[in-house]
């Protein structure tokens, strides 16, 4: 995983390192080979129409990614496998995990460090798979650079002033960016959008997101950021059953927090100080419904990302809709192609539609359909329902992100 810091002391750290670096990176690589992640194998897209993808330009956009950790982020969404990309640059800390992207991404250019790629002026926009707590300060180093950012989930990891800064950022830099959040791809979500953009729904009265992901132990990472940490932090797998469906936010929470007896969610086992292996969080939306927004740790034997949708005119569980009374005609709620040898991918056979609707977003020179509203929108509400259960409930104002410029519903 990648991490800023100063150049010098980067440069340090990898001499100092040595060969300790590399052991760690072929310990959590034999750790991500036999440990099952869950969630990468869900390959399945779902049905799909049967209309061929057609390119809408013929340029290829020279795309840097940075990060090979455990979960090989780096890699797993495909840029190496779109036509209208060229995968310029690659870059981790540790240099086995390096030189493992670069051959993952059939590319021969690498760099020790995102600080010096940012410096690459050949390099368009850089995809982040970094460790979350650098997700924001990352993106804004890229996007002060001019670089326009696809970021892996969540766009910032517990600060509120981070979010503002993220925010502040693309509006000054009028960069492009994306949060890949895989729920919005998956086949369920995607067919919710497209029935509520085609109004099957009306305005939604209630709507769940559930993500439940259990580990007796936690997953290796950098400084230990995967152990412990409040489970709304990392929200947006549940919360784009909401934000990521009707394009809406959330304006009030009061969550409760479980306090468990896995090890690792102690307080004073965790850098985070966090007690929760579990928060359930209800929301008021803006739309004047409610939400139950919950990302469970605890569960034993439980994994999922999943949501339901009810509206004043119908409701839908998995990709069918069920009117209320009568049939509203819908348009076709099934995904459309790839560009023929980009895999789908894992999470619901979303990955390769996130890396799809970034590039198409940039060379149509558009707001990509995860901008940086409804990337604040799915991820700082987790941050405030945190706040919510370390208080016992207390009902919270949600912050509120507008998109910089209008965007057509996607």
């Amino acid at each position: 995983m990648n991490r800023s810091n100063s150049q010098g002391s980067r440069r340090t750290f990898l001499k100092n390192a040595g060969l300790g670096a590399a052991a760690i990176g072929l310990a959590a690589a034999a750790e991500a080979k036999d440990k099952k992640i869950q969630g990468f194998d869900e390959t399945n897209a779902g049905k799909l129409r049967n209309k061929a993808w057609r390119a809408v330009s013929d340029r290829k956009i020279r795309v840097g990614i940075v990060g090979y950790g455990v979960c090989r982020f780096g890699a797993a969404f495909g840029f190496q496998n779109h036509p209208n990309v060229t995968v310029a640059a690659v870059s981790d800390l540790f240099p086995d995990r390096c030189a493992n992207l670069a051959k993952a991404c059939r590319c021969a250019k690498t760099y020790p460090s995102l600080e010096e790629m940012v410096k690459d002026d050949s390099i368009e926009a850089i995809f982040l798979a970094t460790d979350a707590p650098s997700h924001a300060r990352h993106a804004m180093l890229c996007m002060n650079r001019g670089k326009h950012v696809a970021c892996a989930v969540p766009a910032v990891f517990g600060s509120l002033a981070d979010a503002e800064k993220l925010y502040e950022t693309v509006k000054k830099t009028g960069r492009k960016y994306m949060m890949f959040e895989t729920s919005a791809y998956r086949a369920d979500n995607y067919a919710m959008r497209t029935a509520y953009n085609a109004g099957a729904f009306g305005k939604l009265i209630y709507s769940e997101g559930q993500y439940y992901h259990y580990f007796a132990t936690p997953l290796a990472s950098y400084k230990k950021w995967r152990t412990g940490p409040p489970p709304l932090w990392y929200p947006t797998h549940s919360t784009a059953y909401y934000v990521a469906v009707t394009g809406g936010s959330f304006t009030h929470v009061s969550c409760q927090g479980f306090r468990g007896k896995i090890a690792q969610f102690q307080p004073d086992a965790n850098r985070y100080k966090n007690p929760f292996d579990s928060e359930i969080a209800l929301f008021k939306t803006s739309e004047g419904g409610a939400s139950r927004m919950s990302v469970c740790k605890g569960m034993r034997g439980s994994h999922g990302e999943t949501g339901r949708i009810h509206g004043e005119l119908g409701h839908m569980v998995g990709t069918t809709f069920q009117p209320s009374s009568g049939r509203k005609k819908l348009p076709d709620l099934s995904k459309p192609k790839l560009p023929d040898g980009m895999p789908a991918g894992g999470h619901g056979g979303s990955h390769g539609y996130l890396t799809e609707e970034f590039v198409t977003a940039l060379l149509l020179k558009r707001e990509p359909l995860i901008d940086i509203a409804w990337s604040l929108n799915m991820t700082v509400p987790g941050v405030v329902a945190h706040q919510s259960a370390l208080k016992d409930g207390e009902l919270l104002k949600v912050p509120q992100y507008a998109s910089p410029v209008e965007k057509a519903k996607a």
